[in-house]
């Protein structure tokens, strides 16, 4: 990877296809949150309260102790550690009981189809899990009691599995259904704009004084005159660049747009393929840019992406299938919640 970190900047996740999840110890500790995170979200509930009912799923009860500790890694995935705004408070603090209440659903109708767990699998990961935490210090108040709750999460998150992969099973996913899924979304099949840069970048440590700035600019200056009087860009790369790409003479590759800093992405697109940018500032000294080549943004033809087309719809079809199915659960199963119970208590 460069070593132009000043200017780049990694995908972000499209968040499609999240876990629902409830009773988040044993995934705190997968997560490498620890035991002592979980043991600090069941003492946020005060000991008398934390049996408190929240909700009842048919025969089943959720409770207080449960929902604060989803609740808690909830706060935590969604807001980054951030208090939640008040004014989404309510609603976040439903859309999480929400959330429970379709797991339990989905769980008591795994059970009720006779789906079974793989005691064996079970033991490899409780096993590892330990092992995990071996190196942690973090006291347990009742060890029996905690591996206890984590093997029964891990139990749930199997048979949640399972129940989700019968809803998979049924699903067609056709030749034609895929090319249709293609024609109507060609913004997920469109290959964005890229360039391919060269970089030569004089290295200033961001602490260092202004003096040293100036310096590397006007070096930059220098190389800049040079390369328009014929000199060769990738060959000055090799000998002033201190960006790991100097070996390769400056070569970056092709780069999508995103990239790149604003910065720097405004400053290419003023380039024709051949040109050599100005003296360019960034975090980790002065740079200069050639824009070697650019290829504009286009759809890529079907058979390329038939797979990913295939792999998006059923995706789309599988989070259809869940929803249809905790739906007609919702309809046949007495539900009731207690928001009440939830305000007074956090």
């Amino acid at each position: 990877m460069s070593g132009i970190t000043g200017f780049r900047c990694g995908f972000a996740p499209d968040g499609v296809c999240r876990a629902v999840v409830s009773g988040l110890t044993a995934l705190w500790l997968v997560a490498g949150i620890g035991i002592g995170a979980a043991a600090q979200a069941q003492n946020e509930v005060r000991a008398e309260r934390q049996n408190e009912v929240i909700a009842t799923v048919g025969d089943s009860v959720i409770t207080l102790r449960e929902y604060a500790m989803t609740l808690r890694s909830e706060v935590r995935r969604r807001f980054y550690h951030a208090k939640p705004p008040e004014a989404e408070l309510a609603a976040f603090h439903r859309e999480v009981a929400d959330r429970m209440i379709d797991r339990r659903l989905a769980l008591q109708e795994a059970k009720r189809q006779g789906l079974k767990v793989d005691a064996k699998a079970i033991e490899a990961e409780l096993k590892a899990l330990r092992e995990k935490n071996g190196g942690h210090r973090e006291k347990i108040v009742d060890e029996r009691a905690f591996w206890t709750a984590m093997r029964t999460q891990l139990e749930e998150e199997q048979l949640l599995a399972r129940f989700r992969g019968q809803l998979r099973q049924r699903i067609d996913v056709t030749d034609d259904a895929v090319r249709r899924y293609y024609d109507a979304h060609p913004d997920k099949f469109t290959e964005p704009e890229r360039v391919k840069v060269s970089v030569i970048l004089l290295k200033v440590q961001a602490s260092s004084p202004q003096l040293a700035w100036d310096g590397a600019r006007e070096e930059a200056d220098r190389i800049v005159e040079r390369v328009r009087a014929g000199g060769d860009f990738g060959e000055l790369a090799k000998m002033h660049s201190a960006d790991s790409s100097s070996a390769r003479g400056g070569d970056l590759g092709y780069l999508h747009k995103g990239m790149l800093g604003t910065t720097v992405e405004t400053v290419l697109e003023k380039l024709k393929p051949g040109q050599v940018s100005e003296p360019v500032t960034v975090l980790e000294g002065v740079a200069l840019f050639r824009l070697v080549d650019r290829t504009a943004s286009h759809l890529s033809e079907f058979q390329k992406v038939r797979e990913r087309a295939r792999e998006l719809l059923l995706k789309e079809e599988e989070s259809r299938a869940w929803t249809t199915a905790i739906a007609k659960l919702r309809e046949k199963t007495p539900i009731r919640i207690f928001m009440a119970t939830v305000a007074a208590a956090l």
